[in-house]
């Protein structure tokens, strides 16, 4: 076994989706405690966390501990979008001197935030998988 550090309390087996606390506390892994993220996916399959990147990444989604990460990733995004977005718009605005617009404010986070994830993925797949490969065969 890898040698992780201890944490307080302990890893729940499995992230439930329907838990807004397992959100805020895969947030917690990602941006404070990195090492129980890989703990918990450790815990989830070991055999599977050794091998590493490669094709093993297809077999993750019978792996319940991993498809409730993957499952959870779009919500965490909205979360923390909110989360960070509004309170820096609010003080843009304050420090502008206006006032906010709420609609807009609420329109923009609703249909810039999946709108944003959606072209973002798929121009980054349309051009950056043709690009990736035509870059590494010329190199």
């Amino acid at each position: 076994m890898p040698r992780f550090p201890t944490y307080p309390g302990e890893l729940p087996p499995v992230l439930n989706p329907w838990n807004l606390r397992h959100y805020l506390l895969l947030a917690y892994w990602i941006y404070f405690r990195p090492t129980a993220l890989k703990r918990y996916l450790y815990q989830a399959d070991p055999e599977l966390y050794r091998r590493g990147p490669g094709l093993g990444i297809f077999h993750t989604w019978r792996v319940p501990a991993y498809r409730n990460l993957y499952l959870m990733t779009p919500g965490l995004i909205l979360l923390l979008a909110l989360a960070l977005g509004v309170p820096v718009a609010l003080a843009a605005a304050y420090l502008s001197g206006t006032t906010p617009d709420w609609v807009g404010l609420a329109l923009g986070i609703a249909l810039g935030v999946p709108f944003g994830v959606t072209f973002g993925v798929a121009f980054g797949v349309a051009f950056g998988v043709p690009f990736g490969v035509a870059g590494g065969v010329a190199f």
